[in-house]
């Protein structure tokens, strides 16, 4: 019998930038046993009108337990642990097609929101309790990061499928503040992958 799937997902770099560290920590992840679940990763475009697709496909590929995305949030200190998605695509920073969004919605026709599914309060105890910094968000932006978890949480409504999903935004590496030069907080990988592992951890034991 096959173990259970938790597909992890991060995303390639974007901005200008030469890293992110969701990539960095889907790849460490990759392959990982949680509990009785084995953790399938993979890194998503950062493109309006393939990265929703490319995670339909592995849906249907894995038939996951969960669904965690992870997505880099320059600025923010602590692991973001979104609550909710809109529909909606606003951006001035270009995709890497070169695309800007105003106003769209992420699926026309669909609800307004969707609220994560994941055990959201539980892992923020978890985390906090294991000194990493963490906090529930209330705004994953309306960008790639809000598009993909929309779109995903969308899709798994419309196929009736009960596994869980939500998104984690995680801060800057040190060597990208380091590189920029700029007073910005940052945290070091092997932190923020523990911390996506704790989180795993507490959504296994939950479903």
């Amino acid at each position: 019998m096959s173990r259970p799937t938790l597909l992890v997902t991060g995303f390639e770099p974007f901005g200008g930038l030469g890293v992110n560290p969701s990539l960095e920590v889907a790849k460490a992840l990759d392959g990982r046993a949680v509990g009785e679940a084995i953790v399938r990763s993979a890194v998503l475009p950062v493109h309006h009108a393939e990265a929703g697709p490319h995670v339909a496909r592995l849906l249907d590929e894995t038939d996951p337990l969960a669904v965690v995305h992870m997505g880099l949030a320059p600025g923010r200190a602590r692991i973001a642990l979104e609550r909710v998605a809109v529909n909606v695509m606003d951006y001035d920073t270009p995709d890497n097609a070169g695309y800007r969004a105003h106003g769209e919605p992420c699926v026309p026709g669909g609800p307004p929101a969707y609220f994560a599914t994941l055990p959201l309060a539980a892992i923020l105890i978890a985390l906090t309790a294991e000194g990493i910094p963490a906090y529930v968000s209330n705004t994953a932006g309306t960008y790639l990061c809000n598009q993909t978890m929309y779109t995903t949480l969308h899709a798994l409504a419309q196929r009736r499928h009960p596994a869980r999903a939500g998104f984690i935004h995680l801060p800057l590496l040190p060597s990208m503040v380091a590189a920029a030069g700029l007073e910005q907080p940052s945290m070091d990988a092997s932190l923020m992958v523990r911390a996506v592992e704790i989180a795993l951890g507490v959504l296994t034991r939950a479903t």
